[in-house]
């Protein structure tokens, strides 16, 4: 009898481990409770498509928190991903900054659909079906959400041989990633770290708003901790959005009262700007001198004390190392995406839950964290390639 493969979630991660299976002798389903799968990685093609990043695959692990999420993107790398995305037709450039994404033609539900193309021959896609509890032999869901004749409350137990649960984080809900799968997990004593907001725009104290709503703070360099970035950040109207913000948001979650440092003028070193506001025939001058933009010069004249603006070489530490508090940041469900999940304790490096022999998890369900630029989709194709593999060997022995 064909073993049974049953994945909870059609994202990357879920799509992936069902690719990995496509040669296995088993019957594959892909469940998920929208009525068309990769919701998300659609919606991560909204803001430029990054499907990965063009480094060096050391130095892409190296953008990852977790050793778990590490090591499952040491086995199936950015070059691998992309060879794989070649496969099924989607050829691939490298921008300007070494991201990567599909060739200017190719739109990201271009990409879904050749993967879903790819798969439509041997993997069956249940949709608008709902997760709502599992044991070591069944799943079972909720049938009838969504649907013009669907019942919700409408129960199905589904045997299953292997589990692959791919259910999201709890970052944008609207695509099906509202982490309702928590309390299950809960229930079972798989241990879960909470899900906090990451990649998010920062809320600044209201005095710091001022009537900026929509400038842009160009060519700055911001850093916290271990974490900097260089780059532009927009101003809204509740704080800072932007790559370089996004960059810190890990170290700043780990501050009691997180504090970043922003480099308002990185083309040059503190002695030239020194140099540039000792010439200056005023400290207004001296700022107009350097180039500084509406943003810098308003938080300056309004958080650089007197004392300080008036001397030359304190107002070229205070340009170089300007110190920003942060009010918080916002909610999870706005963000691009979020740290916490299945704490990798519970896992093997295959992604198969301790507790649970042939269920495993895959994608942001898990605890692991990554800047926006290509590591996101990485990170959930990477998880969902371990499991897949895992299930296959599995099976051929």
């Amino acid at each position: 009898m064909l073993k049974r493969v049953v994945i909870v979630g059609g994202g990357p991660a879920g799509l992936m481990a069902a690719t990995q299976l496509l040669k296995s002798d088993c019957e594959i389903l892909v469940l998920d409770q929208k009525a068309s799968v990769g919701r998300k990685f659609l919606v991560a093609g909204d803001g430029g498509f990054n499907l990965t990043h063009s480094e060096t695959p050391g130095e892409f692990r190296e953008k990852y928190d977790s050793d778990w999420i590490k090591q499952a993107v040491r086995q199936f790398s950015n070059k691998d991903w992309i060879k794989f995305l070649k496969q099924i037709g989607i050829e691939t450039k490298v921008g300007s900054s070494g991201k990567i994404f599909p060739e200017d033609t190719i739109k990201p539900i271009q990409v879904l659909n050749a993967w879903k193309q790819f798969l439509e021959p041997k993997v069956q896609f249940v949709l608008n079906t709902r997760f709502l509890d599992f044991d070591e032999k069944q799943l079972i869901v909720d049938k009838g959400i969504s649907t013009p004749l669907g019942n919700p409350g409408e129960t199905e137990t589904i045997p299953f041989d292997y589990l692959v649960l791919a259910l999201g984080g709890k970052s944008w809900p609207v695509t099906g990633s509202d982490g309702a799968w928590t309390s299950v997990f809960e229930q079972k004593g798989i241990a879960l770290n909470p899900f906090q907001p990451s990649n998010s725009g920062l809320v600044l104290y209201e005095n710091w708003l001022g009537d900026l709503e929509g400038k842009i703070l160009k060519n700055i360099r911001v850093s916290c901790g271990d974490q900097s970035c260089s780059g532009d950040i927009v101003c809204t109207s509740y704080g800072l959005e932007g790559k370089p913000v996004y960059a810190i948001n890990r170290a700043l979650r780990e501050m009691e009262k997180p504090v970043f440092k922003v480099d308002l003028k990185p083309q040059m070193t503190r002695e030239k700007v020194f140099e540039v506001l000792k010439k200056a025939k005023n400290p207004s001058q001296g700022l107009k001198e350097l180039k500084l933009g509406e943003v810098a010069v308003f938080w300056i004249k309004n958080f650089v004390s007197k004392q300080r603006f008036l001397d030359p070489k304190e107002l070229a530490k205070a340009i170089k190392e300007f110190s920003i508090g942060i009010k918080g940041f916002r909610p999870i469900e706005e963000v691009i995406s979020c740290a916490g999940g299945v704490a990798d304790s519970e896992l093997s490096e295959s992604g198969e839950l301790n507790r649970f022999p042939n269920v495993f998890v895959a994608g942001e369900m898990i605890d692991w964290d990554a800047p926006t630029g290509g590591y996101l989709i990485q990170g959930c194709v990477s998880s969902g390639y371990v499991s897949g593999k895992a299930i296959k060997l599995s099976i051929m022995n």
